[in-house]
């Protein structure tokens, strides 16, 4: 099966207190709901649309951002109605299938919160790259 769209459909922000001290920032996604979906522009392939609830929750209630939103994934309609029933019988997504949903939720959601968090001036919920100044007297050898 092959991803083929992604769209958030509502995001909250809140920031509650001012941070002092330290704090814990937690993450998780939740599946709501996966089921069949009829998409126009896609002919001779089934559509599923797995709905998902991302939460970022600063604690001690400090902040909390939610995103909801759906995730389209195309496929021959026995890989798709199986998706379904194994979804709806509680059993585990097929791990490599589970894992590229939750990267795309994660990459997509993620990049928008850094940009909300700077407009609400709290730290993000993830350590990003910086530089570091360079150590004089470093014994280096090119050769």
């Amino acid at each position: 099966m092959q991803i083929i769209g992604f769209t958030l459909t509502k995001i909250l922000i809140e920031r509650k207190n001012d941070i002092k001290g330290k704090f814990k920032v937690n993450s998780k996604i939740d599946i709501k709901e996966v089921k069949e979906e009829k998409v126009s522009v896609v002919e001779n392939k089934d559509v599923a649309k797995v709905e998902f609830e991302y939460s970022i929750i600063y604690d001690p209630n400090l902040a909390d951002i939610s995103f909801r939103g759906f995730v389209l994934l195309m496929g021959d309609s026995k890989e798709i109605k199986d998706f379904i029933s194994e979804w709806k019988k509680r059993k585990i997504i097929l791990s490599d299938l589970k894992l590229r949903i939750f990267n795309t939720i994660f990459h997509k959601c993620n990049v928008k919160a850094i940009e909300l968090e700077e407009d609400f001036n709290l730290p993000t919920h993830i350590r990003l790259p910086f530089i570091r100044p360079e150590q004089e007297n470093k014994n280096t050898y090119t050769g």
